[in-house]
């Protein structure tokens, strides 16, 4: 039997963050990290599109959702803070005009390399293949025991796996061990993920993207509006402004959900209608196919004259006011009702998890386990778009890696 100070399931963002830290602080050989997959990081290297946006410079709780953040936790260990950290581990950052925070060289690679090497230099070890099947307390500490008999004793344990968001990258195995241990588990559910349309709603705009202000809406009642690109899908729509909406699915009914699309915020519905009134002066024979075309995405436009049930070859100078307010309204309020969310495989985030009242948020340790300690996704947390999923990573991973440190250090 292998045994160490402390073991750390998960090779992920917070699981290396905490190994490092407390490795730092016990030196070399005490500290295991344990990971199912042959590679270290292998969801971490597909966040960003391929770039890890590390953190934001704007971290507030307002980008939060689950369960309610303590004050001054992210005074802390605020953007600064975490940019700093890496830093000082050898990662140069850069940031973008909307203050995402990325490594200088816009690789995830750059990062996962960063933090494996921190771990390697303070002396922790890394066993990948090693997926956990069971997690027992035992006398002293805490005994793993993975899918192939192999068994580990540790004195502290992190739990770091991971949630269910994009399955192919994290199984989301980390919840049935913290329920085997006595923890409860909110309702899982797909977060930071594209927004299902029923029918055949997106089919005739697959690919096309397009800038808009995007309400979300619950029976009529109005949820949040988001800002930025929305993209067309075969099946939904998605977009950063669309999967921030999507964190939201979880206070409403799942009936009577909708979007609009106002894309063209610039303008007022009496200034698009003014537009489509010259526009017919000014090209009479213009088919009504095309009546949109100079002001939004060009396929776009034809399915919103589609929608309205305008024959595509009228031209638009025998179109009736009534037909060109209709348009004008079709333009500002683009109306698409809502499924429900797309899948785990389009997850970026799992919204749910161990409530955070179930463990001392001080130092990640589990309430209900004495020196078991978790961090990252698994919470009932989870983010917005733009780094705030990994600051949280970070942030509890630094949060259990320096409490088992100390915990060890002097016991």
């Amino acid at each position: 039997m292998r045994r160490c100070k402390a073991a750390v399931i998960g090779a992920g963002a917070s699981g290396l963050m905490a190994a490092a830290t407390a490795a730092r602080i016990l030196g070399k050989g005490k500290i295991l990290v344990v990971e199912g997959s042959p590679k270290p990081g292998r969801k971490l290297l597909a966040t960003g599109n391929g770039r890890c946006n590390l953190t934001n410079l704007s971290i507030q709780p307002q980008y939060y959702h689950g369960d309610t953040l303590p004050p001054g936790l992210f005074a802390h260990y605020s953007s600064q803070r975490i940019i700093e950290e890496f830093r000082q581990l050898g990662l140069l950052t850069q940031t973008d005009p909307q203050g995402r925070v990325y490594p200088h060289s816009l690789q995830a690679a750059a990062v996962v390399k960063t933090l494996v090497g921190a771990c390697q230099r303070a002396g922790a070890e890394l066993a990948c293949s090693f997926p956990v099947k069971s997690l027992q307390p035992v006398r002293g500490g805490w005994l793993l025991t993975s899918q192939s008999g192999e068994e580990i004793f540790a004195q502290r344990c992190v739990l770091a796996c991971g949630g269910q968001a994009s399955p192919k990258l994290s199984t989301g195995s980390g919840y049935g061990l913290a329920k085997g241990l006595g923890h409860t588990v909110t309702p899982l559910s797909p977060s930071l993920v594209g927004l299902a349309v029923p029918g055949k709603g997106t089919k005739a705009v697959k690919g096309m993207r397009c800038k808009a202000r995007v309400s979300l809406y619950s029976n009529k009642r109005l949820i949040k509006e988001e800002r930025g690109e929305i993209i067309f899908g075969d099946q939904g729509i998605s977009g950063v402004c669309v999967m921030n909406l999507s964190a939201k699915l979880r206070e409403i009914p799942r009936k009577g959900i909708s979007l609009t699309l106002d894309l063209l915020e610039s303008l007022s519905p009496a200034q698009v209608f003014g537009y489509l009134k010259a526009l017919c002066q000014s090209q009479p024979d213009l088919p009504a196919g095309e009546l949109l075309g100079g002001a939004v995405n060009l396929r776009v436009g034809q399915a919103l004259i589609k929608n309205l049930g305008l024959p595509f070859a009228k031209p638009i100078s025998q179109l009736a006011g009534q037909e060109l307010r209709a348009a004008a309204q079709a333009v500002k309020a683009f109306y698409l009702p809502i499924a429900g969310p797309l899948g785990w495989e389009d997850a970026q985030a799992t919204a749910g998890g161990i409530p955070l009242d179930q463990v001392n948020l001080k130092t990640m340790e589990s309430l209900q386990c004495p020196g078991l300690y978790i961090t990252g996704e698994l919470l009932n947390v989870d983010g917005d778009c733009g780094g705030y999923n990994l600051h949280w990573a970070w942030t509890t991973g630094l949060i259990a890696g320096k409490a088992i440190g100390e915990s060890l250090r002097t016991g």
